[in-house]
This record gives structure tokens, C-alpha cells and sequence, in this order.
């Protein structure tokens, strides 16, 4: 037997009768109450149970429940009840493919079922009978077309319900549909907010990581670019003081964007920084930190690096390449590419890394940057390219008097002259470092 049907049946009493007299002034004053509680934001759970209650008390009902669908399992899931078991309630569970009534409800309409004990698109009858539900009335939990949930009203009899019945259940499924959604954009902004605090707080401590200062040196100039794209960023340089009075320099680039890459740019220098201070073999330090990558990253993740080593006295230049962009070295005029070494960090722990070293002498300026310079996009697509860079370094690094500040400036604002307004999405760093 089917006794269901879409809100063909509720009876339309005569309009001056005291019961329905009656039932709109309980209707209005629990719209009232609801609206009332909406109004002062109180807890969610609160408005639902009021709104459960309500209807019972309101309705003169068996019973009440408000599920709400679970859109990843597709399940209705209990959110407030109104004089219903323990037992009831665990039932068993429903799904929006198994329940026909809840279907109809969630699409717009108002189902009247005369007898939830035999009504075949009932999913637990026997638990109905158990429970003394009869009759119900169900309404869809609806937000602008969005199906929320379903809204059910039991009588402990074989009766109808009136069209001001239907009306005071659509009404309050109405406002509690408005509660939830509202309570859910509040919970979404309360997310989106601490996580925005989580990430400014950790754009804080990773900007620490990034040197206030250049070390000092008579024999070295320091020049230093470092503008992320993102609060976040993955690129990065560092200095290393050494005791003989050495000094290292790393640039670095990880990659992707965001907390992954953040956390990835401090494990990396992290680890360069310790095996810098155990060795001074280029090529063991970036093999050194390659395994350490490989072992605490996944597959897709990795990171490149240039990192060198100018001694104290100004006369030496050791370095090694894992894979970045290489370094441009400017003497009289002419520019060298200096890249020896190996491949990416984190993606192949035996890959071995050679390292080289040139003689520097007064006057060379050498020249280590991120792909944020050389791949950078004018409106055309056209990469600004290492030629550029070249021809770029070459004429500022000429100048006479010019310092590794002034150079790695000029050297930015020729890339930003040349992308003009097309908006970038990588981080740009840059150190210069002028002999002198």
C-alpha cells in the first residue's frame, strides 16, 4: 500500500473556526520566537530544537525531527528531534536514494503520509508502529533552491493536516533552513579568517628567516632583492658566517606556493645551514640536503639551489648548482655562466652534486636570482630570459662606482620596465655581490 502523496490532502477548514483561529495565533507566535532567536544569533542547536519543539507544542503532535543531508555520504543525518526514543533514533541510517518521501520533500514539495506503518516508501515501519507514528507531514529544509535537509511532523493517529499545518511546517522549515545556512557562511568566515591568521603569522616567521642585513666584509658588497608574489613564498636567500671569516650565500626556489612551500623553504634551509657548519665540501652539503628533501617530501615536490662560498680574503669562489638558475659572473665587461653541480633537491636521494671554484678579483660582480626574473611575462607572453638578464647586468655592473645595492635595483626595475603591467605569479629574488 501507498498512502503518500505531494500535499493533496490537507483539509481546508472554515476560516472562523476557533481551532484554526487558534492555530494561526500559535503559528504567528511561533514564527515569532524563531525569528526572535534568529535575530539575537543564538546557538544553532538552540534555534533547532525550538524550532522542533515548537511544532509539537504549536501542532498539538506525537512527535518532530529535523535531518539534515549530509551531501559527501548522501545521508540524512539526525540534527534535532522533538518526544522521540532512544530507540527510534537509532534506528538505523537513511539515505537520501533510499527514502522516496524525503526525495520529494528535498525537491519543493510538502508529502502528507497517511500512515507511516504500512506506507511502503517509509524506510523502518516497524520502528514507526513501535514508536506509535502514524500519520506525517514532511517539508523540505530548502535555502534559494539549495536542499538542506527534510522536516517531519507525526501524528499518533490516523489523521490529516490542515493547509494552516502545512503552511506553519513550510514556514519554520523555512527559518531553520535560513538558520543553518547562516550558521555554516559564520563558520566559513570564522575558518577563512583564522586561517588568513595563521597565514600572516607564518609569513612572519618565515620573513625572519630572510637576513635583516648582508654580512660585513671589506672585500664584498651585498646587494638583496626578496619580493614573494604571496604572503607565502618559496623562494629564498641566506648568509653563513664562518669563523676564518668565509662567507656562504644560498639563493633557493621550492616548489609551488603557499604553507607547503613555506615548510619546505625552512626544512631546506634548515638543512643547509647545519651541513654548511659540518663541511666545507660543496658537493657533500647539497647531497646532504637533497636526501634530507627526498626523504620529507613527496614525489612532485622539490626544490632548486645555488649556493657558494667567497672567502674572507676576497680572492676565491667556490660553488655548486642543484638544478637553479646559474650564476652570471661579470668581469670587464663580459659575462661568464658559472654552473656546475647537479640536479633538482628531493627528488633522487644518490644524485650526486660536483662543485667548482674560480679565482675573483677586484671589480667582478657576480650575479644570483630565482626563475622569477628570467621567467617573467610581458603582456605577449615573452620570458624576460637570461639574455636580458645578461645584457642588463653588463650595463649596470659598468657603470663606474656602481654598488651591488644599486645593481641588483636597476636590475629589477629593468625586468618590471620590461613586463610592464601583466601580473606576475612568482616570487623574485636577487642577490648581487660586487668585489671590491
Amino acid at each position: 500500500m501507498n498512502s503518500a502523496s505531494s500535499i493533496e490532502q490537507p483539509t481546508t477548514p472554515p476560516a472562523n473556526d476557533p481551532k484554526v483561529m487558534q492555530l494561526l495565533q500559535d503559528g504567528f507566535s511561533a514564527l515569532s520566537d524563531l525569528a526572535g532567536m534568529l535575530a539575537s544569533r543564538a546557538a544553532l542547536q538552540e534555534i533547532l530544537d525550538m524550532g522542533t519543539r515548537q511544532l509539537v507544542e504549536r501542532m498539538g503532535l506525537k512527535a518532530a525531527s529535523l535531518r539534515l543531508l549530509d551531501p559527501d555520504s548522501d545521508e540524512l543525518k539526525l540534527a534535532s528531534v522533538a518526544n522521540l526514543s532512544t530507540e527510534y533514533l537509532n534506528k538505523g541510517p537513511v539515505r537520501l536514494a533510499d527514502s522516496a518521501v524525503d526525495q520529494a520533500a528535498l525537491s519543493g514539495k510538502t508529502v502528507f503520509v497517511e500512515d507511516c506503518r504500512s506506507d511502503d516508501r517509509i524506510i523502518y515501519p516497524h520502528m514507526a508502529s513501535e514508536e506509535g507514528l502514524v500519520s506525517a507531514l514532511v517539508a523540505g529544509v530548502r535555502f534559494r533552491g539549495r536542499r538542506v535537509g527534510s522536516l517531519w511532523a507525526y501524528r499518533g493517529e490516523r489523521r490529516s493536516f490542515s493547509e494552516f499545518e502545512a503552511s506553519l511546517l513550510e514556514a519554520i522549515a523555512a527559518q531553520l533552513a535560513a538558520a543553518i545556512i547562516n550558521a555554516r557562511l559564520r563558520a566559513d568566515l570564522r575558518e577563512a579568517e583564522d586561517l588568513e591568521r595563521q597565514v600572516r603569522h607564518a609569513a612572519e616567521v618565515q620573513r625572519r628567516m630572510i637576513p635583516a642585513a648582508p654580512p660585513e666584509n671589506p672585500h664584498y658588497q651585498f646587494g638583496c632583492i626578496y619580493q614573494p608574489s604571496k604572503e607565502l613564498a618559496g623562494d629564498f636567500y641566506d648568509f653563513i658566517r664562518f669563523e676564518n671569516g668565509d662567507i656562504g650565500v644560498v639563493v633557493a626556489d621550492v616548489v609551488g606556493k603557499g604553507v607547503p612551500a613555506s615548510l619546505m623553504m625552512a626544512s631546506a634551509r634548515s638543512a643547509l645551514r647545519a651541513n654548511a657548519r659540518r663541511t666545507r665540501e660543496l658537493g657533500e652539503i647539497m647531497g646532504s640536503v637533497n636526501r634530507r628533501l627526498e626523504y620529507d617530501t613527496l614525489p612532485a615536490e622539490f626544490a632548486t639551489a645555488y649556493y657558494i662560498e667567497l672567502s674572507h680574503d676576497g680572492r676565491l669562489l667556490k660553488y655548486c648548482n642543484a638544478g637553479h638558475e646559474p650564476l652570471l659572473l661579470l668581469r670587464d665587461g663580459q659575462i661568464n655562466s658559472l654552473d656546475v653541480g647537479g640536479m633538482v633537491l628531493g627528488l633522487n636521494e644518490t644524485e650526486p652534486y660536483e662543485s667548482a671554484e674560480v679565482a675573483i678579483q677586484p671589480g667582478d660582480t657576480l650575479l644570483m636570482y630565482t626563475d622569477g626574473v628570467t621567467e617573467a611575462l610581458d603582456y605577449q607572453d615573452r620570458e624576460y630570459g637570461r639574455e636580458r638578464l645578461g645584457q642588463s647586468l653588463a650595463r649596470h655592473g659598468g657603470e663606474k662606482g656602481a654598488t651591488a645595492e644599486f645593481i641588483a635595483k636597476q636590475v629589477l626595475w629593468d625586468v618590471r620596465r620590461f613586463v610592464g603591467l601583466a601580473p606576475q605569479g612568482d616570487d623574485i629574488t636577487v642577490v648581487a655581490v660586487r668585489v671590491v
